[in-house]
């Protein structure tokens, strides 16, 4: 009998596993089992990327949750683009991305965050509806360092920059 059906069922079944279904990243679920692997076996340093896609609540209150839906493939095309294997990059949540870089030190990351740029400035040129935006910070590990101690490190970057780039507040 043909299996091909099942097969390809059994294939998208575990594709649907690892990935979110709308950028065409890694999920949550892949990045935490990919982090306590490198965790045990490297190799290091790993350098952590987390992104925060900006401006995504303005967007889906104005436009629409569909162009906003629009906006987090494009940060997933621009993140499939920069980064290639052993490399990793997932959505962990709403708006928020992280990029697992393992055995890149803290030059081989800025370079990979001015690549994201340059990506991001690209994709910009062909899209006239709303501007793609991303916050983000990173952390290299050193000796000994848990990894959930870079992630935090990498957060901490994300938001420094996130609150660099808004506007100031009105004032009264």
């Amino acid at each position: 009998t043909d299996i091909t059906a099942r097969k390809k069922a059994e294939a998208y079944l575990e594709y649907l596993g690892k990935h979110d279904v709308l950028t065409k990243l890694y999920n949550r679920s892949f990045y935490v089992d990919e982090l306590n692997r490198l965790e045990r076996k490297g190799p290091f340093p790993v350098t952590i990327i987390m992104l925060d896609l900006d401006n995504l609540k303005v967007v889906n209150d104005q436009l629409g949750h569909a162009a906003g839906d629009t906006l987090l493939r494009r940060a997933g095309e621009v993140l499939t683009k920069a980064v290639d294997l052993p490399n990793c990059a997932a959505r962990i949540g709403g708006d928020e991305f992280a990029l697992l870089l393992p055995g890149v030190d803290a030059e081989g990351g800025l370079a990979m965050m001015e690549n994201i740029e340059k990506l991001i400035v690209l994709n910009n040129q062909f899209y006239s509806a709303s501007t793609l935006s991303m916050s983000a910070g990173m952390a290299t590990s050193v000796p000994g360092e848990r990894l959930e101690v870079v992630v935090k490190r990498a957060d901490l970057e994300m938001y420094r920059d996130k609150r660099n780039q808004d506007p100031p507040a009105p004032s009264a």
